[in-house]
């Protein structure tokens, strides 16, 4: 499990670095989004089993998925950081009704302690700078609205 990790790690770092490029933000800024050292990962493995009814499953819809694809979807805090140039998704699995899915997720952030704001790059922030730790508060609190709620 280390050795994934780890690949996972390096994965997500070049994934940043191309994410982040045409963005055009400075070097400190850069360094921090690349940063590993205090950064926060997750490995987190998901079981499907099939289901005799998934259209009974709630909230959840179907998007095509391609043999073989890496997902890479953008949360929040990235979101803050593009100023919206790269928006978050909010994912659901659906269920399948034959075949049983397996899915490992990888969530990766910035420390709790460290600060999250738009790149200062953009001459008009949408968002309000806050702590990581405050706008994940946010989120557990008011999931859908979190956004919203530091909008500048």
């Amino acid at each position: 499990m280390d050795a994934y990790q780890n690949q996972m790690k390096l994965l997500i770092h070049n994934l940043l670095l191309m994410i982040l490029e045409p963005l055009d933000v400075s070097q400190e800024e850069m360094n921090w989004a690349i940063s590993a050292q205090d950064s926060q990962s997750v490995l987190q493995l998901n079981s499907y089993p099939s289901c005799p009814n998934p259209s009974r499953a709630v909230g959840w819809r179907r998007v095509p998925s391609v043999e073989g694809a890496f997902v890479v979807n953008v949360g929040d805090l990235l979101h803050i950081f593009s100023n919206a140039k790269f928006p978050a998704v909010i994912h659901r699995a659906m269920v399948n009704q034959s075949e049983h899915r397996i899915s490992v997720a990888c969530f990766h952030g910035p420390p709790a302690e460290s600060r999250v704001a738009p790149s200062s790059k953009f001459q008009k922030p949408c968002f309000k700078s806050l702590l990581v730790k405050e706008y994940l508060s946010l989120k557990y609190k008011h999931f859908f609205e979190a956004l919203s709620l530091i909008r500048a």
